[in-house]
């Protein structure tokens, strides 16, 4: 039977010493890219595995980190768990998915069970209003970070993205374009960021003095396709019709486009239409949407990288970060037709 690898093997072997194998091992995020690529051929090389029940009894750590997530079978937040994954497997932590299926009761549970032993930290996007995680999250033993969604009333670590500016850009767009009659199909009214959006459309419109203000606030649970077809269907049967419209996020947006197609009308030529996300199937939709991109992955990234650093017992100089979006203009929005 061959001698089975050791620590001591693998840092003589990378010639480092063995203090910087364990933390390569253990993540920690502090050692440059070529000493922990070095580490890691060798420990590849050598066939070195740490045994996971006495790497935690060591160091009080179970290289988990949980991620609470709303909805896996939204495109949003599947890109979010694909990276968080990829940066922690970067970082040598596991990730244990808690998918709460917008229910503020399975989400508690998911913290509770991650408080208990079952994760080092947590990476959460909180749920509807989340009043009952919300409290909790003040009180876990544990780091927490949140990203995307954060109530105004979370005082810990977050990453974000500014979803004020996300509708400013979009309305600054069709503003530009010469529309003045634009209306905003809202997500659910639980949605922090489909509340946030639609205070945004709301601020641009008094600001810019426009006359016309139509929005309709999400009654349903979800913010899908068929909840902007059926708003938009409500909205064009209304005696006066916008030339624009502003969807709170792309699922909604395309929606909206099928129903203003089967009023026979033309988008842009009769109406404009502008979503939020920026999901990979915008831009293969007839007409190719125009939207504002989240930046996702730099999201997740911070997000789970803030999370190591308080794992690690490492200050930060900012806990509470707002990312910028980007419009993306394609060909559903043009100047309005004139009437």
């Amino acid at each position: 039977m061959s001698q089975k690898i050791t620590l001591r093997d693998v840092a003589t072997y990378a010639g480092v010493s063995v203090t910087t194998v364990s933390n390569v091992v253990r993540g920690w995020p502090y050692i440059t890219t070529e000493t922990r690529q070095k580490v890691q051929q060798a420990i590849l090389e050598l066939g070195y595995s740490p045994h996971p029940i006495a790497q935690g009894l060591r160091s009080g750590r179970t290289q988990t980190i949980g991620f609470v997530v709303p909805d896996l079978a939204n495109p949003h937040f599947a890109s979010l768990v694909s990276t968080v994954e990829d940066v922690a497997y970067e970082h040598g932590y596991s990730v244990l998915v808690f998918n709460t299926h917008e229910n503020e009761r399975r989400e508690a549970e998911g913290v509770r069970r991650l408080t208990n032993g079952w994760g080092d930290g947590i990476v959460v996007v909180q749920t509807r209003n989340a009043l009952q995680t919300g409290n909790l999250l003040q009180s876990v033993t544990i780091p927490v970070v949140a990203i995307d969604r954060v109530l105004n009333s979370y005082t810990g670590a977050f990453c974000n993205v500014d979803n004020l500016e996300l509708t400013r850009l979009a309305m600054q767009h069709l503003y530009d374009l010469g529309h003045r009659r634009i209306a905003h199909l809202a997500g659910p009214h639980y949605a922090l960021s489909a509340q946030a959006r639609m205070d945004g459309y709301q601020c641009f419109v008094h600001e810019a003095g426009l006359e016309y203000m139509e929005y309709r606030p999400g009654n349903r649970e979800l913010c899908s396709e068929d909840e902007g077809y059926y708003d938009m269907r409500h909205l064009l049967d209304e005696h006066e019709r916008p030339t624009a419209v502003i969807d709170s996020n792309d699922r909604m947006a395309i929606g909206a486009i099928h129903a203003i197609q089967e009023y026979t009308l033309s988008v842009p030529n009769d109406i404009s239409v502008v979503g939020a996300d920026d999901i990979e199937v915008s831009k293969y939709i007839n007409p190719p949407l125009t939207t504002v991109r989240q930046p996702l992955e730099e999201m997740a990234r911070i997000g789970v990288e803030l999370l190591l650093q308080l794992i690690q017992n490492a200050n930060h100089d900012r806990m509470h970060i707002s990312l910028k979006p980007t419009l993306i203009v394609r060909a559903s929005t043009a100047p309005p037709k004139q009437r």
